[in-house]
């Protein structure tokens, strides 16, 4: 009998609240279940500019906050005299190669006239040729002159055919001497070109890591490009929370710079793949309404939309106890939750409206 008692009071006293505990009901109103996380605004697209050998930087040509396009001129590397010359050489050989193949008086042109002066002999001698035959079928010439015109028509023939050969073979070997050197002023230029570092993209340079003078070789970085106006929010979200955000959902943006502005965005991107070293998942949304200036590194607090409810029943946060129960006049309720933030829970089911809960005490 003195076990039942003390059971029985135990119980009495566990039920019991005293009547200053702070107590509340239920309240039917929409609620907003929002991830939060700190911002950065960063340009949509940017590259480093890296060079492609190692080289002392001899001259710069923007400076930070310049606007480039694809393709300008942003530093030049100094050019050893052994690439300095080469390119010069093979300029000088392009010349003459140019001028023996393409020139007013080169090789080609001069067989060309002397062709032009034997095919007029051999008209000469063809019409000979032809005058002694009719004068020999009319037994009227002598078969040593017309011997002697076949003889000389022949002859002239045969150098008008060797200096045709040699016209064919000397403007292929011209033309080939003429690409060959096209090809290695190409080539050298190329070789050069390494030297000055161009723009891969429109952009805005945003900092530029070496002066001139200094050191640089391919492993460096030279400077950062971005897009100069499209603009990406980056957001690191705890993987407790990864699982409530989805693409498309809406956030709502506090940048420092617009204290009293409030922008949104939509996620369009998440990463796969976890953080190791914050243990974080990364986030990107862009603006829905872009914000009239932009800064690359820009901060600010972002508040995702997971989940809305409306006319749902709702308790303040502070009520509820661990493992999903709350504290009655009659006891503890176990309750189903649904939609929550910081400052109220959406009760699905175990309690209403008319249920009175008590605050629990603080441990």
């Amino acid at each position: 009998m003195r076990i039942v008692f003390l059971l029985f009071a135990f119980t009495l006293t566990s039920c019991a609240y005293r009547a200053d505990q702070e107590s509340t009901k239920g309240q039917v109103r929409d609620i907003t279940e929002a991830v939060y996380a700190s911002v950065s605004i960063r340009p949509e697209t940017t590259y480093h500019p890296q060079a492609s050998r190692s080289g002392i930087i001899e001259e710069i040509f923007i400076k930070e906050g310049d606007l480039v396009e694809k393709g300008d001129a942003l530093f030049q590397l100094s050019i050893s005299s052994t690439i300095g010359n080469r390119l010069t050489n093979a300029q000088i050989n392009l010349g003459e190669a140019k001028a023996n193949f393409l020139g007013k008086n080169n090789l080609l042109r001069n067989i060309e006239t002397e062709i032009e002066s034997v095919r007029q002999q051999l008209a000469l001698d063809s019409i000979n040729l032809a005058r002694q035959q009719r004068l020999w079928n009319q037994n009227i010439g002598k078969k040593i002159d017309l011997d002697r015109a076949s003889r000389t028509y022949q002859a002239t023939l045969s150098q008008l055919r060797v200096l045709e050969y040699n016209h064919s073979q000397s403007q292929r070997s011209l033309e080939n001497n003429y690409r060959k050197a096209v090809s290695l002023v190409a080539a050298e230029r190329e070789q050069v070109s390494d030297f000055t570092i161009a723009a891969k993209m429109d952009g805005r340079v945003y900092r530029i890591h070496k002066e001139i003078g200094e050191l640089i070789s391919p492993q460096e970085q030279f400077a950062e490009i971005g897009s100069a106006d499209s603009f990406l929010i980056e957001m690191d979200i705890d993987e407790v929370d990864i699982t409530r955000i989805s693409l498309g959902d809406t956030v709502v943006i506090a940048l420092e710079a617009y204290p009293n502005e409030v922008f949104t965005a939509q996620v369009n991107e998440i990463s796969p793949m976890k953080d190791e070293l914050t243990q974080t998942f990364r986030v990107e949304s862009q603006f829905i309404r872009t914000p009239e200036k932009l800064y690359h590194g820009l901060s600010g607090e972002a508040s995702i939309i997971a989940d809305q409810r409306q006319q749902a029943l709702i308790i303040p946060t502070e009520y509820l106890l661990d493992g999903n129960r709350v504290l009655t006049t009659a006891g503890e309720v176990q309750v189903k939750t649904g939609v929550k933030n910081m400052e109220f829970v959406e009760i699905l089911s175990g309690i209403d409206s008319s249920t009175v809960i008590l605050k629990p005490d603080p441990q």
